[in-house]
């Protein structure tokens, strides 16, 4: 799979929510993750861990304050 992957920078211990690339459905994420995760629409890897911070395939729509 050619999927493009682009790490996050800046952003701290927040979670996110991402804009899933392949069906538009936007999940909450931590940014220091330690597996990767998958949409729970339709089962896309939406983002991997680097070591430091995510990479993600799909949109950083915020960073949300829980």
């Amino acid at each position: 799979m050619a999927d493009e992957f682009k790490k996050l920078k800046e952003t701290g211990n927040n979670f996110l929510k991402i804009k899933c690339k392949s069906c538009g459905n936007e999940q909450i994420v931590y940014a220091k993750i330690a597996s990767v995760v998958v949409c729970n629409i339709c089962g896309a890897t939406i983002a991997k861990p680097t070591g430091s911070t995510l990479a993600t395939s799909g949109e950083l729509v915020e960073k949300v304050k829980l």
